[in-house]
């Protein structure tokens, strides 16, 4: 399911490739003025250092704030068992989120009411939802990647989500800084600034914490051009790990009296990750 804010949100005019976006902006940006230890990036060297990111595996806590000005949506996401997907586009939530590659995937969305989870394990996908006591097992063609059954879930669940939603919206209006670093989730990251000269843009600005160590997105603050007191959507973790989770975090079995159904994938289904 894709979020239908998505691109209203963050695209800031007709896209064009990172790279060649990098190209333009990369010649003219600030340097970071990283406290000790952290050594100078320039704001092109942490775009292209976070085009190649890639960790063996990950797991940690993720919360995500969204203040849309969005009505409270109907609960649309229990499709296949999910219970309230579409609900991660306002308000508060709390994720978990394993990754031990390609095909080594989980996310669990934890709510008052219970507990969504989205599971690969090889060539096997589950979508189980606790409060209505069911699940749907999906079967992922031997060498597909990503997590398949996450066309059920909202984009950016994920600060690696949310980020590439970003770096696809830059474009030659696109000006790019860093503002020095920032510690999230325990980890020292560089503060990496995305703002729209478009003034047809309602973002202000968009704020990548990079980690330091990895490259990889711990943090993703979207501010709109009007004066408010925080990100009209922010998505980050809150603690992180990049140890590879151990294989039992994956072998995912249904609880007893849980009603199971094999689902389809939809025709042209992307192979994307929840975390890459």
């Amino acid at each position: 399911m894709t979020a239908p804010t998505r691109s209203r949100l963050l695209r800031w005019g007709v896209p064009v490739a990172a790279t060649a976006a990098v190209a333009v902006v990369a010649s003219g940006v600030l340097t970071a003025e990283a406290d000790p230890p952290l050594p100078p990036r320039t704001a092109g060297q942490l775009l292209v250092d976070m085009q190649g990111a890639g960790v063996a595996g990950l797991s940690g806590t993720v919360v995500q704030d969204s203040d849309l000005g969005l009505p409270g949506l109907p609960d649309i996401g229990r499709r296949g068992g999910g219970a309230g997907l579409t609900s991660l586009l306002t308000g508060s939530h709390t994720l978990r989120v394993w990754y031990a590659g390609q095909d080594k995937q989980r996310v669990a969305l934890l709510d008052s009411l219970g507990e969504t989870d989205v599971v690969r394990n090889g060539t096997d996908a589950w979508l189980w939802s606790s409060e209505s006591n069911s699940a749907t097992h999906y079967r992922v063609p031997a060498g597909k990647g990503g997590t398949e059954a996450t066309h059920e879930l909202p984009a950016g669940v994920t600060p690696q989500q949310a980020a590439e939603t970003a770096l696809r919206a830059l474009d030659p209006t696109t000006t790019v800084s860093t503002d020095g670093t920032r510690q999230v989730a325990g980890r020292d990251a560089y503060e990496l600034v995305l703002a729209s000269k478009d003034t047809r843009s309602l973002v202000g600005q968009v704020r990548l914490a990079v980690d330091a160590e990895t490259s990889v997105p711990l943090r993703v603050q979207v501010f709109p051009k009007a004066t408010g007191d925080g990100p009209a959507f922010s998505v980050g973790f809150t603690s992180v790990s990049f140890e590879v989770p151990a294989d039992e975090q994956f072998a995912f079995t249904p609880p007893p009296g849980v009603t199971v159904t094999e689902g389809s994938l939809p025709a042209g289904a992307p192979s994307k990750a929840v975390l890459g």
